[in-house]
């Protein structure tokens, strides 16, 4: 005597195949939701950046000058900026900073500039300003144009006085 077989011709087992792919499907999209949202990146609002003062230090003869570009961060996220440039001035410019090495100070490139969410980042000598190399003369109260960018792809235009020396 043979036991009846319950799905003779199979039609069960592709079924439960039918019913098993989307249910993994969901299974493993939810757990990946679930990464997403407690890695903190899910609900925060991308960086806002203002510019709240921008300064550019006349320079004397031929020589290289600085400018200090205080930025604001009103978003929820991070931001870095990565480089500045002036276009009007053809001058390069590089992200720097000074610092003291066995007594003596000297200017040190830095990579990127990390402006966090709801701060602010006042440029100095010792946090990080802009270096402008070989500027062409400039006058005092003369506005130039600054083109930040930032690691996200977002660029900030703004515009600098000249100023002097400590001013």
């Amino acid at each position: 005597m043979t036991s009846a077989s319950a799905d003779p011709d199979g039609t069960g087992d592709a079924m439960a195949a039918a019913v098993l792919v989307p249910v993994g499907a969901c299974v493993v999209t939810l757990a990946l939701l679930v990464a997403y949202v407690a890695s903190g990146a899910a609900g925060a609002a991308p960086a806002e950046i203002t510019v709240t003062r921008a300064r550019l230090v006349q320079p004397i003869a031929d020589r290289d000058t600085v400018a200090y570009i205080d930025l604001r961060n009103t978003g929820g996220s991070d931001a870095t900026l990565v480089s500045v440039t002036a276009p009007l001035l053809g001058s390069p410019t590089m992200l720097a900073r000074d610092v003291e090495s066995g007594g003596a100070g000297r200017m040190e490139e830095v990579p990127e500039l990390r402006i966090p969410a709801g701060g602010e980042v006042k440029m100095s000598p010792s946090v990080g300003d802009v270096m402008v190399e070989s500027p062409p003369p400039l006058e005092l109260g003369e506005r130039v144009e600054f083109v930040l960018r930032f690691k996200d792809g977002t660029t900030v235009r703004t515009q600098a006085v000249v100023v002097r020396t400590g001013g």
